[in-house]
């Protein structure tokens, strides 16, 4: 029975720029060397719209927007956007205020005015919002 030498199930490609002892990789003096193919070093403008199949750029304000949005739908305020009837779900919009709430102060200091109003302004929308729902307060 001669047992031939098997094949490795995957390879390692070690693709850092810098050795062990903090020298420069052959391989990586030659992509430095290389000019870069992305448009912008082309001196192609961008496209003012993304590529298929990508989903737009987030920032502060619209991830708070997200969260803001989920929880007017918990709130039965908006349609849900599968069934696009308004359903109402307390425990799920509570978890979205809270969410929100602890992004205010885990970001308390770092954020610009507009941002920190944005999410004072939604923070204290939803709040209100699930008060009332909660026949905890009349609006």
């Amino acid at each position: 029975m001669d047992k031939e030498p098997e094949e490795p199930a995957f390879r390692v490609t070690d693709k850092r720029m810098f050795r062990e002892d903090g020298e420069l990789r052959e391989k990586a003096v030659e992509r430095e060397k290389k000019p870069d193919p992305s448009p912008s070093a082309r001196g192609a403008q961008p496209s003012a719209e993304p590529p298929p199949g990508t989903a737009p750029q987030i920032d502060f304000a619209s991830y708070i927007l997200s969260y803001y949005t989920q929880g007017l739908v918990f709130l039965g305020e908006a349609p849900n956007p599968f069934t696009n009837q308004k359903e109402q779900d307390l425990e799920s919009a509570r978890h979205m205020v809270d969410i929100l709430g602890m992004l205010q102060e885990k970001t308390k200091g770092n954020l610009t005015r507009e941002e920190d109003q944005l999410l004072e302004s939604a923070l204290y929308e939803l709040r209100m919002k699930f008060m009332s729902k909660a026949n905890r307060i009349k609006l």
